[in-house]
Parts: structure tokens; sequence; C-alpha cells
């Protein structure tokens, strides 16, 4: 692995710090509770903003202007502290959004300014290629990192969840300044990761989460209405989005025996959003009908709900086969209440000597470990004890304090140069085929295309992708040496409203050898087929520059309308790139052949088209 570079020109220093609330509010528009990812980072803007950092900023992408909006901190902490209120309603919390929005406005971290992912990067008007632009500007980029788990137990994932993260995340490995980790676990598996995928190495540090579920002041909790059937009843709760991850089935069978075995047992809660890769589960409950009544159901519950059942229940039980961090134990154990608990991953960081740990693939340990929970009272009242007396809850001012702590000295460096994409020599790359379905056979391919486009031809359409505005570059790195005889293969579309307009196609000279003539196409080069766009296929030749990088510069010369209804700067397009050796004749070969086989279905500036 190279060392990581730093910028060859230093960049203007800049003390703000943008915080991409993206995953938050677009959650937001479609749930009314907060959940794993979202509730951290719910409760880390709120503490940064009590903590009155001074140049911490918030912003979301800005949908189709792929640019940034910032929301006000006030408007942003209104809207977190009603959706984790007692009652909330999808028209109070659409109020709330519909205020962070109209109070955002359109902002350009400038360079030497640090951004950093807080949620998601894989989705929700998050991904990668929105921060290429900025961090080509001389921009810090930086991502607090929650799991691995849909690359270490995809099992567990929907095939597609775990395609798009480990597309999106050998993504940002190519991007990214520095790392943050919610867990020395996540932390491991993280570093690991990167010596595998990441062309440089880079900074992890670990910045644990809270235990409990907010900072708010300890208040007598009131018991949620929709469980009146459960109040005053002796209860064990199990408080989690029920999925096949968290192993609720385990949970249900051990209960399932020691009712077969004739002991007493509590009544057991399984409280949380419904998830997926479950039909096991509900197969058993139904069948049994709960267990004659036993086993109890909650979805939907306010934060105010869960922690009136977290302060009533006998203890918890939390049996994940793996987390990043485990929040629903800390949250147990800030409630000073007693949890059992999976023997795995990050959960014991979280739980330390106050949680009892069991196997989550052995049944029988979990019947020794919870049963005790359940037979022995003078065990449980000494457990509770030692959690009374002894555990101190690690608050989110905790977290927050810690986060600037380590994003402080992390951007104490330089903003690394962005890397740029390596391109295999033969192998034609299509914008458009970033539009299908990730796949782990087309992986690195996909993730050099939309580095390759990212600056200039942004956005991919079926045909290709538009150049924003007259001019733009192509920037790729080759596995061929400096100063190596090539040709690039150029696929390119217009609007068919160049008439009059050149179009200038540069490739930068390698050291030593003089400068290249730009090309000048005439817009009558391109030809229409049926109803495409007007389309050419060029050859560039040149020789390979410096470390194997190549530069193509393309620009239209003259003026020219836009496409009717359509709003964007529109000229031309790109449909595909490649390149070969001179000399390499079946490399050569590779992409005449690529270039022979065109997908049918093409596009229009205005949208799809039948060809």
């Amino acid at each position: 692995m190279k060392p990581a570079r730093p910028r060859s020109k230093p960049v203007s220093r800049s003390t703000d710090l943008f915080i991409s609330v993206a995953d938050l509010v677009s959650f937001l528009r479609f749930h009314t509770t907060l959940s794993g990812i979202q509730r951290v980072q719910a409760n880390v803007v709120i503490s940064l903003v009590k903590q009155g950092r001074a140049g911490v900023r918030f912003i979301l992408a800005a949908g189709q202007e792929r640019g940034f909006r910032e929301i006000p901190a006030e408007p942003l902490v209104d809207m977190i502290t009603y959706v984790s209120g007692a009652a909330v309603d999808r028209a109070g919390l659409d109020a709330a959004l519909g205020r962070c929005e109209a109070e955002s406005r359109q902002v350009v971290p400038p360079p030497g300014s640090t951004v950093i992912l807080l949620g998601s990067f894989w989705g929700n008007e998050n991904t990668i290629d929105r921060y290429i632009e900025i961090k080509s500007a001389g921009v810090r980029i930086g991502a607090y990192i929650y799991d691995l788990i849909p690359i270490t137990h995809p099992q567990f994932c929907d095939a597609y969840l775990t395609r798009s993260f480990t597309a999106a995340l050998n993504d940002l490995s190519l991007l990214a300044d520095f790392f943050l980790t919610i867990s020395d676990h996540t932390n491991r598996e993280l570093s690991s990761f990167l010596e595998k995928h990441s062309p440089r190495p880079l900074p992890v540090q670990t910045v644990p989460l809270a235990h409990a579920m907010d900072d708010g002041p300890r208040i007598d909790p009131v018991w949620p209405t929709g469980l009146q059937r459960l109040k005053g009843r002796d209860y064990v709760a199990y408080v989690s989005t029920i999925e096949g991850r968290k192993n609720h089935l385990y949970v249900v069978n051990l209960w399932r025996q020691l009712i077969d075995e004739g002991r007493t047992v509590p009544d057991l809660l399984l409280a949380g959003r419904k998830g997926w890769r479950i039909g096991g589960l509900t197969d058993l409950l139904e069948s049994t009908d709960y267990l004659d009544g036993r086993v109890h159901l909650a979805h939907g519950l306010s934060d105010a709900d869960v922690k009136a059942v977290y302060a009533g229940s006998r203890f918890t039980v939390f049996s994940s086969f793996t987390e990043g961090w485990g929040l629903p134990v800390g949250e147990s154990l800030a409630a000073r209440t007693m949890c059992a608990a999976s023997g795995v991953a990050s959960i014991l960081e979280v739980g330390g000597d106050f949680v009892d740990y069991f196997d989550p693939t052995n049944l029988q340990d979990g019947v020794r470990v919870i049963g005790r929970l359940i037979d022995d009272e003078v065990y449980l009242a000494a457990r509770r004890r030692h959690i009374v007396e002894d555990f101190v809850a690690r608050t989110w001012a905790d977290v927050a304090g810690d986060f600037m702590d380590q994003v402080d000295e992390l951007r104490k460096a330089e903003p690394l140069e962005l890397e740029t994409p390596t391109l295999r020599q033969g192998v034609l790359y299509r914008p458009s085929d970033l539009l299908a379905p990730p796949s782990p056979h087309r992986a690195e391919d996909d993730r050099a295309t939309r580095f390759l486009i990212a600056n200039s031809f942004p956005i991919p359409e079926t045909i290709g992708a538009w150049m924003t505005g007259p001019s733009g570059e192509l920037v790729f790195k080759t596995s061929l040496p400096q100063g190596e005889p090539l040709t690039v293969y150029l696929t390119l579309f217009n609007t068919g409203l160049l008439a009059g307009c050149t179009l200038k196609i540069g490739l930068d000279a390698a050291p030593g050898l003089p400068e290249l003539k730009p090309i000048g196409i005439s817009p009558d080069a391109f030809q229409t087929f049926g109803s495409t766009p007007p389309t050419a296929q060029l050859q560039v030749r040149g020789h390979v520059g410096t470390d194997g990088v190549c530069r193509l510069t393309l620009e239209i010369i003259g003026d020219y309308p836009r496409p009717a209804g359509d709003t964007r700067d529109l000229g031309l397009g790109l449909y595909s790139l490649g390149y070969a050796a001179v000399g390499d004749l079946a490399a050569r070969t590779e992409i005449l052949e690529a270039l022979a086989f065109r997908p049918a279905t093409q596009v229009s500036p205005s949208g799809p088209v039948a060809s």
C-alpha cells in the first residue's frame, strides 16, 4: 500500500466542520420514530449544538441540484426534539421537516474545510459521487462508520444492500481522508477492509457510542397506552428492530423450552419496528398462539414508551448475532436494568462486566444464563445492585466531546489528493452501466467509472452521462508506462443543437514530448440512428503521462441552445471510453468488439425514447 499523498499545494485553512445529516432527514420522511443509526445522528447533533461548538454546520445533499444545502441548527434541533417526544404524528413531523427545508440555503464547503458523513453513505441521496467535486477542490472528507455487517455477514442483509454498501465503501476508500468508528470492533473490521481495498493507508479512530437513549433528565416513565395488557405483569423485554440478524427466534425458542420444562417464566415483550427475514419467527408465534399469550409484540413505540419498557422489565435480553455497537444493551444498563446478551462482536465493549453473556448459536447456553436470571432472585438482585452502584453510563455529551477531539486532531493534516481512477486496458467503460444493479463482477470497473465521470459528467443516464456546461475533462490512470503510445476510444453524443459550434478535444502531452494540437470536431461528424441523439466514435492518439495518467479535455466552442424542457446546460455527452496501447492488438480488439455491441435502449436530453 503506497503512502497517502497530501495535496501538492496547501489549501487555505478553514475551521468550518460540515456534518451531513442527509440520511437522518431522508429517514424521517418515511418514519415517525428514530431507530439505530438515525438515533445516533440525532443525539450527536443535539449534543454538538448544546456544547456550542464553533464552526459546526449541518448540511444535506440538494437533490437534483447536485450540491448541498445548509440547515440552521435551530429548526434541525426542533425537529429532533419533536420526533424524540412522547406524542409524534406524521403531520407534525412533516411540518418540522418542512421548516428545515424552507430555512435551508445553498452552500459550498470551502477548500480546507471538513465534511463528515454522519449517517449512511450508500443511499438516501447521500452517495459518494456527490462529494467528489468538493474533494477535488481541497475539502477533507471523513465518515463515521457503524458496522461492516453487509460485508462480514451478508446472510443477514438484502443482496442489493450488500452490493451497494460494498461498492460505496470501496468508493469511500478513494475519497476519504479519515474514518471514525463507533466501536473498537468496527475499527478492526474497517481497518482490515481498508488494508485490502484502499490504495493508501488511512487513519481510523474509535469514538464509542453512548449507553443512554439521550442525555435528558431522569423522570418517572409513563406506561405506554398500547401495552395496557402487559401493565403490572412480570416481563422480560427485547428492545430492537425485529429482523433476522437480531435472532429473536432464539429467545422465543428459549422461552418455549423453559415453559416445556415446567419452569415459571415471565412474559416476553419484543419491542421494535418490523424488519426483514423473520418468517421463521412469525410462523412459530402464529402456530403457538404466541406461546399461549406469553409473547407480546409492540411496534412504533416512542422514546418515552421505550424508557418505560426498560424501567418496568425484570431484565432485558439481546441475542443478536453481530453488532457494530449494541445500543439496547447500553440503554438497559443506563435504565439500571440487568441485561443478558450475546457475547459477540462489540456487545462486550458496551456491557463490560455488567452483563451476563451467552452464545447466540447455542440454545442451551442461553437456557443456562437466562434461566438463572429467572430462577435465582438473589443472584438477579446482586447483579442489579452492581449496576446501580458501579455502572457509569457514557453520555451523548461524552460522545460529542470525543468526536470533536478526534476530528480536530485529524483535520490538522492537509487534505489528501483525490485518488485518480485506474482503468483497465482493453475495457470499455460506460456510465450507463452504473444504472444496473451493483454486481461484484463489475465492482472495480463501476468504481472507476463513477470517479471518472464525477466532476464533469456527474449524472449517468441510460445512454451515458451529459457534460455539465461547455467544457469538462476525463482523467484516468492506465496500466501503461509513461510515454507509451496509446489510443483512447471515445464515443460521444450531443443534443443535436450544436450547429455552428466546434468540439475541441485535447490529450495532455507526456513529459519530454511536444504538445499535442487539440482535435477540432464538427457536429457534422455526429450521426443519428433512428431517434437516438447524434453520436460519434472517435480515436484520440497520444502518449501516457506521468505516473501512467492520461487527461482528456473537451470543450464546445460557440454558443448553443438548451434542449426544450430541460433547464440543464447540456450540449455534449459521454457514451463510453476505453484505451489500448498502440502495439497491443489484443486490447485494441477487445475495445472494438465492445464498441460493436451497443445496448439498444437510448435516451434523449428530455427523457427515455425507443430506439
